[in-house]
């Protein structure tokens, strides 16, 4: 094994070369060189003709690099799509929570726009649309009554 390592050694740049041309990453690359060097002295047993071990041993460097970049491009397309599912769901929820906010009564629904959507507190929601702070309070509390009511029936609960 020692023999291999010290082979592997004197061709470090030729292989980093290769590798790089594959995965672009040093640290993939250090794997590659690693795995590489347990099959070769794994399977050395299988080389027919000595005179071809270089060449071996590069496609079987070549194989792992393969290997790694279709891992890892599988791995990138797998995340986009789960990310693309997220994305979609949160826009989802947010278009359903936009029509239950709109299919609410005008007086609640003013103020939940205003409160939530605007950011106002309630002290200006009461002097915008000129109601008592208690009355603003009291159209939140049943407008969020009626959003958490008219939710349970959507599909997201």
């Amino acid at each position: 094994m020692n023999i291999l390592v010290t082979w592997f050694k004197e061709r470090q740049t030729k292989y980093y070369r290769i590798g790089w041309s594959y995965l672009k990453n040093q640290h993939d690359i250090e794997d590659v060189t690693h795995s590489t060097i347990l099959k070769v002295y794994e399977n050395i047993r299988q080389l027919k003709q000595p005179d071809y071990f270089e060449t071996w041993v590069t496609s079987i460097f070549i194989n792992e690099c393969k290997n790694i970049y279709r891992k890892r491009q599988k791995e990138h397309t797998q995340h986009l799509q789960e990310k693309e599912k997220i994305t979609h769901t949160e826009v989802d929820l947010k278009l359903d929570l936009s029509r239950q906010v709109e299919q609410l009564d005008e007086p609640y629904k003013e103020v939940i726009l205003l409160k939530f959507y605007s950011d106002y507190s309630l002290e200006e929601i009461s002097m915008i649309i000129d109601i008592p702070i208690g009355t603003v309070k009291s159209r939140i509390y049943r407008g969020l009554k009626k959003l958490r009511h008219n939710w349970k029936g959507s599909a997201y609960i």
